[in-house]
């Protein structure tokens, strides 16, 4: 079975992050804005996926599949941003105004690229006033504030992050739970829980519940100079991979000093 198959708002959000690493890192224009278009796509297209799932699972347990089909399919994504959560949830997300008018901004270019009525100058001119992080960051935070309401802790790959799967010839990538990601964290050199439960749940509560959680990981995870540690003697163990597309990367990630780990750390549970 592909891999993507199994959740199209991770497919789209694991593409979204790895065209917004590639708009920040491009040599030239015409690769920023290349990569920059893709990253609209692929977030809109990340939450549109997410909220028909969200909408979906609320409707299965009393809705014929014709009329979930139907529901899905209309309305434009905007509305369904606007107004799905509150059919949903029962309640509004608390997401940012600023991210809100992000995301109907990036999702009118999107449109204005797809099927340009003018002669293209004012269209390109939007696009070049987006930051590539922008687009992440505003995707990212619309669905941890879904979880948020929910009460549910947000999963892990809403960071870019994904885990490798090994096998004699070639990496593929995987979805593993939040558990895994605790470990992964560990392996990483951060100080928190992973072999306790409850403390591992408790941490997840404290650090992945809420956007403010979820910005503050996410930088300390930048800041660090590697991936999770491999391990000579499971060659085939999955291992959280932050430049996962990149089979030359995959030879070296993990493999770093005890010291490298220590200077690049800045998180502390």
């Amino acid at each position: 079975m592909n891999p993507w198959s199994t959740n199209p708002c991770w497919q789209n959000f694991s593409s979204l992050y790895r065209e917004v690493v590639a708009a920040q890192e491009a040599p030239n224009e015409i690769g920023l804005y290349h990569h920059l278009t893709a990253s609209l796509y692929f977030g809109m297209a990340a939450l549109e996926a997410f909220l028909n799932q969200q909408m979906r699972e609320h409707l299965k347990s009393n809705t014929q599949e014709a009329e979930i089909f139907a529901t899905l399919r209309r309305g434009r994504i905007t509305d369904k941003l606007r107004k799905w959560p509150a059919k949903i949830l029962s309640d509004n997300l608390p997401i940012s105004e600023q991210a809100m008018e992000f995301l109907v901004l990036f999702n009118e270019v999107r449109g204005d690229l797809t099927h340009p009525k003018t002669n293209g100058f004012d269209i390109y001119t939007r696009l070049e006033k987006i930051e590539p992080e922008a687009v992440l960051l505003s995707v990212a935070e619309y669905i941890v504030c879904f979880y948020q309401v929910r009460g549910e802790n947000f999963p892990y790959w809403l960071f870019g992050w994904n885990y490798l799967n090994p096998s004699h010839d070639t990496h593929e990538i995987i979805i593993i739970h939040n558990q895994q990601f605790m470990f992964s964290l560990q392996g990483l050199g951060f100080n928190v829980p992973g072999h306790e439960a409850f403390a591992a749940e408790q941490w997840q509560k404290q650090n992945m519940s809420s956007f403010t959680g979820y910005q503050k990981l996410k930088r300390s995870m930048e800041s660090l100079g590697h991936c999770e540690l491999k391990n000579d003697r499971f060659p085939y163990q999955p291992k959280l991979c932050r430049r996962w597309w990149i089979k030359e990367h995959h030879k070296s990630c993990g493999y770093v000093s005890q010291e490298a780990i220590k200077r690049s750390l800045e998180f502390d549970a």
